[in-house]
């Protein structure tokens, strides 16, 4: 299994679901993970090649291959982790999601979540939409498409690279992961604020990707196995990563960091940016349409808001 993500927490997961499909099979069925055997973008010609069994990641990762799939991995101003597993499980996103995958000959489970992202870290404080128009900053997804809309100019660099780009000035924001995923790579170090909440990405999902070939091959009891992992990683994953949220922020605050709320104004622009950023995406996908129509039914029928922020 390759694992697409950040060794703390992402990775730590996919090493937990594993050890759960060990353990519960009785080692009938072993699950080896490897990091990073192969890039993101290479991830649906491997499984199909068979280079590689399965993939740890999260939908979003496969953006490249369809981007219909960026929704799946948490979304701006969207649900926090409970609410988004609610929708997976019960509101038919899982649904939605398999239907995408379907037309890559491939089967999703959906197997963890983990809280909110810090809302970016930057070189200088942000006090005023204008502050963004032409800021040069690292970041992801559709997160990146609402900045853009806003004058932001987006890069999509990889973990390793964040902190040296910033240093040197390449960049003067990045968003990246959760604060204590961003505190292992030093970002604090090299730009002193950062702001809250994490609105381009309230939750984020966590998946078992392989070929529907492959899924259809497995005993009854492996599939049923993998099921029952998927749960348990799921309650892992969620509780484990709070924790170190509260560490992190906490951490951050004894070293001086200035930690910042988003202005209202800066706010409301940006909500005002994701409605037309995704109104032009599900313009060009009708499977993207009916994931984002079914997002929007399960928060109605439920009374659902979305995440106003992270923990404190």
């Amino acid at each position: 299994m390759n694992s697409l993500l950040y060794p703390e927490l992402f990775g730590e997961a996919g090493s937990y679901f594993a050890a759960e499909v060990e353990r519960r099979t009785g080692r009938s069925f072993v699950i080896e993970v490897r990091d990073r055997m192969v890039l993101d973008q290479d991830s649906f010609g491997a499984l199909e090649a068979g280079l590689i069994d399965a993939v740890w990641g999260s939908a979003g990762h496969h953006h490249r291959e369809d981007p219909a799939l960026a929704i799946f991995s948490g979304f701006p101003f969207g649900p926090d982790p409970e609410s988004f597993t609610a929708w997976m499980r019960e509101g038919g996103g899982a649904e939605a999601l398999d239907a995408i995958y379907a037309r890559h000959g491939l089967r999703s489970l959906y197997c963890g979540v983990l809280p909110a992202e810090g809302g970016g870290w930057f070189r200088a404080p942000i006090e005023t939409i204008a502050d963004l128009d032409g800021l040069p900053m690292r970041a992801f997804g559709y997160g990146a498409l609402t900045l853009r809309a806003l004058g932001v100019v987006p890069y999509e660099l990889p973990a390793a690279d964040i902190r040296p780009a910033l240093e040197t000035g390449l960049i003067a924001a990045a968003e990246f992961s959760l604060p204590s995923i961003d505190a292992d790579l030093g970002l604090h170090e090299a730009a002193g604020h950062l702001y809250l909440p994490g609105w381009q990405q309230p939750a984020t999902s966590l998946e078992l990707l392989l070929p529907e070939r492959s899924w259809a091959a497995l005993s009854d009891d492996h599939r049923s196995a993998i099921e029952v992992a998927c749960e348990a990683t799921l309650s892992w994953s969620l509780e484990m990563a709070r924790e170190r949220q509260v560490i992190a922020l906490n951490r951050f605050r004894a070293e001086g960091i200035e930690i910042h709320d988003w202005p209202e104004e800066i706010l409301a622009a940006l909500r005002q940016a994701w409605a037309e950023v995704i109104a032009e995406e599900t313009a060009r996908d009708p499977l993207l349409a009916a994931a984002w129509e079914s997002y929007l039914a399960h928060v109605e029928s439920r009374g659902s808001t979305t995440a106003q922020g992270y923990i404190d």
